[in-house]
């Protein structure tokens, strides 16, 4: 299966098999994570894998606001961002990229205000940015799950102070969505999507 394959192949899937999710599954979808692209290389993500029913179950009731077909999935991946080491990362890689003399100087100029800018923003705007970078990794591991015979669905909907209280997340660790994983009960077909002249600017 080829990366287009892969994308037309993906569905949302809420519907799962009592069949397991292995672990060299799982880790070939952390290692898809791993290799995304972020801003200033500062990948942000961390994920934490559920894979006990009991606490799936419960994921699928207050935490996700009533989803209650969560409860059939065989893993769930909290899709966390570290926003205390965010900024440090991202200031890492300026440095590395610095030293490393591949940029050209106006280039260089303008990141290093780009991170001084970002350094005093908003918690809510360091929040999105890392969301931002995160929901590129989350894309990466629902196209790897596919071509692994998975079906994943992103889950939205959440409480996300309960679930960090369940998980034990430190406060500075920012949950912004979920991942359902198992394998698919069900086969959908492809949902409306817009034409190219409708999402293509002039």
């Amino acid at each position: 299966m080829n990366v287009s394959q892969a994308i037309k192949a993906r569905r949302s899937i809420r519907k799962y098999t009592d069949q397991e999710v292995t672990a060299g599954q799982i880790g070939e979808m952390l290692e898809a994570a791993r290799l995304a692209p972020s801003g200033l290389n500062a990948q942000p993500w961390r994920f934490k894998v559920i894979q006990d029913q009991k606490e799936i179950a419960w994921i699928s009731s207050e935490a996700s606001k009533g989803q209650r077909w969560v409860g059939r999935a065989k893993a769930v991946f909290l899709c966390c961002v570290d926003l205390g080491r965010y900024m440090e990362d991202a200031r890492a890689s300026v440095r590395f990229l610095k030293d490393s003399g591949v940029l050209p100087p106006e280039m260089q100029a303008g990141i290093e205000e780009y991170v001084q800018k970002a350094a005093g923003a908003p918690p809510e705007v360091l929040r999105y940015a890392a969301a931002t970078n995160c929901s590129i990794a989350i894309t990466q591991m629902m196209l790897q799950a596919v071509e692994l015979g998975l079906g994943t669905c992103w889950i939205g909907m959440f409480d996300e102070q309960s679930i960090k209280d369940r998980f034990s997340l430190p406060d500075q660790m920012a949950v912004v969505a979920m991942l359902a994983v198992g394998h698919p009960a069900e086969d959908p077909g492809p949902r409306p999507r817009k034409e190219l002249e409708e999402i293509v600017l002039s």
